[in-house]
C-alpha cells in the first residue's frame, strides 16, 4: 500500500468542493455523493489495486477531518475566545468521529476508482 500524497491533497479538496456543491443541489444525500466521487477520483488517480485507492481514499477523508478541526479549534478561539475553544472541541471531536463514515465513503470510492482505471500493480 504506497500513500500518493499528491492524489491524497487533490481528493481533499475534491471532497470540500463537490461535497459542498452536491450538499446545495441534493439536500441530505448531496454531499455523500460528492465524497463518494472525490473517492473515485483519488482512487483513479492512484490506479494499481482496489485497497490500494481505498487506502488513498480513506486518508484523504480522514486527512479533511483532521483539517477542518484544526481550522475550527483556530478560528473558534480567535472569534470567541474559551467560549469558541470549547465549543470548537466538542464540535471537532464530533467531527472526527462522524469522519469515520466520510473515511468509509472515500474509501469505497477509492477502490472503485482504481477498479475502474485497472491498473495493474508494478
Amino acid at each position: 500500500m504506497d500513500i500518493k500524497w499528491g492524489a491524497v491533497i487533490i481528493g481533499f479538496i475534491l471532497s470540500i468542493i463537490l461535497g459542498g456543491i452536491f450538499a446545495a443541489i441534493i439536500p441530505g444525500v448531496g454531499a455523500l455523493l460528492g465524497w463518494l466521487i472525490a473517492g473515485i477520483a483519488v482512487g483513479y488517480m492512484v490506479g494499481e489495486t482496489a485497497g490500494n485507492g481505498a487506502a488513498n481514499g480513506a486518508v484523504s477523508g480522514l486527512f479533511g477531518a483532521i483539517v477542518l478541526s484544526i481550522l475550527l479549534l483556530i478560528f473558534g478561539t480567535l472569534i470567541l475566545g474559551l467560549i469558541g475553544f470549547a465549543a470548537a472541541t466538542v464540535t471537532s471531536l464530533v467531527l472526527i468521529i462522524g469522519s469515520l463514515g466520510v473515511l468509509i465513503i472515500m474509501a469505497v470510492g477509492g477502490a472503485i476508482g482504481a477498479a475502474i482505471k485497472g491498473e495493474p500493480a508494478t
